[in-house]
């Protein structure tokens, strides 16, 4: 019996690829009777949470003032907390002159996304708008480039989400509040959130034909146990084998998926796989 160990690094990384790594062997090998398995792996947790491809980056406010106007703003791919997603909203509220000041030239915003931790939720904050009289009693000022005019009632906005950006936030697809109100609406999540939509990195590799898996080259997962940013390390002290397909193989290329098997678009390549080979003779 022989064993080989080989070590995967930022190299062997595949440019412009989704999670890929190809290691160009020396020579071909045959490969019989052989078993592959994961030695080590150091990687960093470097996946967005929000992302184009995922389509859970756009929301839209549906601003209720003397018209009703409604506002998408795309939300640039990155890894988001609640608290950073409601600083975006703000800052495109800002931009989009939806806002107002109050007497000590403070800014006003209408609505929030923020967590609710006792109630393990995310919460959607609808604020009313106020008619022009009630406006004026509270000292709010509309900014100088502000194309709308205050509602003849007072009136809450609503935040229209789909069923991905939902996902996130313990939401289904819809617009909340569901109808325009005169008085400010809070609502929870619906369902658990999950603002973190991935939480383990599976590895498949083309030396691997699982007929019991889909996809069949899976052979490994490793969950995220460190914070978004933070390395990720393990050192096997029993590698878990696999079978080898026989075959000749000029390359081996491991692949990462999340839980989903949908491909990874990693941040940061800069990892550490060893795969450590077993070849009986």
């Amino acid at each position: 019996m022989t064993k080989e160990n080989i070590i995967f690094n930022r190299n062997h990384y595949v440019s412009g690829s989704k999670g890929t790594f190809t290691y160009k062997l020396p020579t071909s090998v045959k490969f019989e009777n052989a078993e592959v398995g994961v030695q080590s792996i150091a990687v960093y947790n470097s996946t967005f949470n929000i992302e184009s491809s995922r389509g859970n980056n756009t929301i839209t406010v549906r601003w209720v003032a003397d018209t009703t106007v409604d506002y998408t703003f795309t939300i640039p791919d990155g890894y988001y907390s609640y608290s950073d997603l409601n600083y975006f909203l703000q800052q495109q509220m800002i931009i989009a002159d939806l806002y107002v000041t109050n007497s000590s030239g403070d800014y006003v915003y209408f609505v929030e996304i923020l967590t609710n931790a006792t109630r393990y939720a995310a919460q959607l904050n609808s604020y009313a708008l106020p008619d022009s009289s009630t406006a004026s009693t509270l000292s709010y000022t509309k900014p100088a480039g502000a194309s709308w005019d205050w509602p003849t009632t007072s009136s809450t906005p609503q935040i229209i989400i789909n069923a991905a950006f939902g996902s996130l936030i313990g939401f289904e697809a819809g617009t909340f509040p569901s109808s325009v109100s005169a008085t400010n609406v809070q609502q929870l999540s619906s369902i658990t959130p999950t603002i973190s939509p991935v939480s383990s990195y599976i590895l498949g590799c083309n030396l691997v034909n699982a007929t019991m898996s889909i996809p069949s080259s899976t052979f490994f997962s490793l969950p995220l146990t460190a914070s978004y940013g933070a390395l990720i390390t393990l050192q096997s002290q029993s590698v878990n084998y696999v079978t080898v397909m026989p075959g000749l193989f000029n390359e081996i290329t491991l692949q990462l998926y999340d839980q989903s098997f949908e491909f990874l678009n990693l941040q940061d390549t800069d990892i550490v796989i060893v795969l450590s080979i077993v070849i009986t003779k």
